[in-house]
Order: C-alpha cells, then sequence, then structure tokens
C-alpha cells in the first residue's frame, strides 16, 4: 500500500524503482528473457543448445551401445556425421551474436549457412574423392573450400537476386574464420568414430592423446584430439578478438585462421599414420602429404595478405588498421572506409543498425549499397 510518509523518507524515484522491479519479477519468464543484454541472451541460447546436445548425446548413446537404434540394416548411428552437425549447430548462436556485434542484420548468418552448409558437405565429398579416390570419407580441407563457394552464391542470391543489404566476401569469410575453428575443434572429435586421421605408432597409452583401435595391441597418437585443442585455442582468441571494440582491416581474421590452422596442420600431418597420409607424389606412407602442402598454400595467403596490406598502408602513408578502438576509427587509417564500421547497415527508417536493437531491424536494412 503507498503511504506519503514512504514517499518522502524514499522519495520519488525509490517507490518507482521499487515498481519497475515488481513489474519485471511479474513479467514473466519470456518478458524477462528480452530484456536481457544481447551477450546474456545469446549465452543463453548457446548453453541451452549445449545442454540439449547433451541430453541427445547420451540418449543416443545408451540406445546405440544397447543396439537398438539401427539407420541402415546392418549399420549402427552414424557418430561421424552426427559429430559434424553438433559442430554446425554449436557455431551458429555466437557466430550470430558475432555478427550483431559487427553491426549487420540479423537474419545474415541464417541466410548464409543455408548455402554453406551443403556447399561444405559438397566440397569435402569432392575433396575427398579426387584426392583419394572414392567417396568414401569427408575431407575438412575440402568442406572449407566448399563453405566458401556456398557464401558466394548465397551473394548472388541475396544481394543480387533479392537485394539485401550488401556484405563483401571478404567481410564474410572474416565472420567465419574465428568460428570455423570452432566447428572444427568439435569436428575433430568425429574421426575417432570414423577410425581415421590418427597419428603415428606409440608405445605409451595415455587417452585422447593415444587411442587404440585393435583393442590394446597398438596405439596411435591422437592426432584429432590434438588439432581440436590447437582451434579451440584459436577460436578463444579470435573470437575474442573479432567480437571486441578493437577492429581491423577487412582479410585481418580469415588471414589469422588460415596462418593458425595451416601452421598446425603443416606440423601435425608430419606426425600423421603413414597408412593415412596421402602423398602428393600418389598413395599413401611417409613423405610430404597433399594436405601439408594445402596447409602451406594457407599460410602463404595469410602472410600475404596482411603483408600486402601492411605495405599498401605505408605506402599511403596511412596507419594500419589492426586492431584499433573502434572509437577512434577515421580516415586516418588505411582502407576504413571499406570496412562496415564506416558504412553501417541501416534499418528500414535509415538508421544505423546498433547491435541491440539489430534483431528488430531483421531484413529491414535494404539501404543503397548496404549503407
Amino acid at each position: 500500500m503507498f503511504r506519503i510518509s514512504d514517499y518522502y523518507a524514499r522519495g520519488a524515484s525509490g517507490l518507482e524503482s521499487d515498481n519497475k522491479n515488481k513489474e519485471k519479477r511479474s513479467g514473466g519468464f519470456f518478458r524477462n528473457f528480452k530484456n536481457k543484454s544481447l551477450k546474456q541472451r545469446y549465452l543463453t541460447y548457446f548453453l541451452a543448445a549445449v545442454c540439449a546436445i547433451a541430453i541427445v548425446t547420451v540418449v543416443l548413446a545408451i540406445l546405440s551401445h544397447n543396439e537398438l537404434i539401427f539407420f541402415t540394416k546392418n549399420h549402427k548411428m552414424n557418430w561421424y556425421g552426427y559429430i559434424i552437425a553438433v559442430a554446425i549447430i554449436l557455431c551458429l548462436f555466437p557466430g550470430i551474436y558475432a555478427s550483431l556485434k559487427q553491426g549487420y542484420y540479423a537474419d545474415l548468418v541464417f541466410e548464409y549457412i543455408i548455402f554453406a552448409v551443403p556447399f561444405a558437405f559438397l566440397g569435402a565429398a569432392l575433396y575427398y574423392a579426387v584426392t583419394v579416390g572414392n567417396f568414401g570419407g569427408l575431407g575438412v580441407l575440402g568442406g572449407i573450400i566448399g563453405a566458401f563457394v556456398g557464401i558466394l552464391v548465397g551473394m548472388v542470391f541475396w544481394q543480387v537476386i533479392l537485394k539485401h543489404p550488401k556484405v563483401k566476401f571478404i567481410q564474410m569469410l572474416d565472420l567465419a574464420g574465428p568460428f570455423i575453428l570452432l566447428g572444427q575443434a568439435v569436428g575433430r572429435f568425429g574421426c575417432y568414430f570414423g577410425h581415421c586421421c590418427y597419428g603415428i605408432k606409440v608405445d605409451w597409452d595415455f587417452f585422447p592423446f593415444s587411442y587404440s583401435y585393435d583393442g590394446g595391441v597398438t596405439f596411435h597418437l591422437g592426432n584429432p584430439f590434438i588439432e581440436s585443442i590447437w582451434c579451440f585455442i584459436g577460436f578463444i582468441i579470435f573470437a575474442g578478438m573479432y567480437m571486441s571494440r578493437r577492429k581491423s582491416f577487412n582479410g585481418f581474421y580469415i588471414s589469422l585462421y588460415c596462418i593458425w590452422y595451416g601452421f598446425e596442420r603443416l606440423i601435425l600431418e608430419g606426425f600423421r599414420d603413414p597408412s593415412q597420409k596421402l602423398l602428393l607424389t600418389g598413395g599413401y606412407g611417409e613423405g610430404f602429404g597433399v594436405s601439408q602442402f594445402t596447409s602451406l598454400l594457407m599460410i602463404l595467403f595469410g602472410v600475404a595478405w596482411i603483408a600486402q596490406y601492411v605495405i599498401r598502408a605505408l605506402v599511403a602513408k596511412k596507419i594500419p588498421m589492426i586492431h584499433i578502438p573502434k572509437e577512434k576509427l577515421s580516415d586516418r587509417y588505411f582502407e576504413y572506409e571499406k570496412t562496415i564500421f564506416a558504412h553501417p547497415q541501416v534499418d528500414e527508417e535509415g538508421r544505423p543498425i546498433e547491435a541491440e536493437t539489430a534483431e528488430e531491424s531483421a531484413g529491414k536494412g535494404d539501404g543503397e549499397d548496404g549503407k
């Protein structure tokens, strides 16, 4: 009950605060959830997805172990494919959050992932077929190339045909870079079930750094686990940088991805079991492998892209735009005018899209050239 004495004792602002808190408590879960910050909401989405995946995985593991589920007449649960699907789902929510933090419209990730995922599987299958000679598996590097092709196709469909806000291909690659690492960190665990990609023989048993496929007779170096840890560390570093208030030039993050992942793959492939290592000269064995060659090309691309940018910045007598606080950005930084920060996407009323309101602006940023 409202009392005059309370009003004068605590002041009008105190009572208004109490009323707001009461409204918040009585608003129900969904209303309160909507009032949470963008970061809180997408963290909740991500954790909910993790919990749901954990429950489904346990149920499937129990059913599969007790031979209660079969997907074909003679084959049990395809854990390799399931883990790849899990990797895609786990990349979705942090990817959307990152795109909103950058100022892109809310549906961007959804629109492009429906093209990137099918092309990624197609690219992985074709890469494996070309390098190995059959369609019995998937090639990670081919999947990455296929996803990039899918993004290009998506750009034609969304930007050219349907006139959605324009996003440059290199900006899409920057957005994808850190989250490809997350997908690889999770997806590599599928190699345990696929009985592939394992390392050289070792004389020690320390799962998951080493494991056996023959009941403990022979142990192999756990290359998939080592790669998974490396990719997860890279994801934490680069995603944190990408979503921070410090911004960089177009192509910076995809270059970092190529260098980070290419270096790891180049080294780790040297410890791959000869029976699993496809050589440039053909066949399997010890020597320089196809994946090592591809990894070397990735490293060279990453280094060359950053180097050419820095050189051109120095020639133009401007400051390289590498991890610069957003509030300090201006034309003093080389190629700042080519970034989304110089030309933010807008809603239907021409107002720049802010991260907290981007979800309400989904599909409404059809300004000229995305500006």
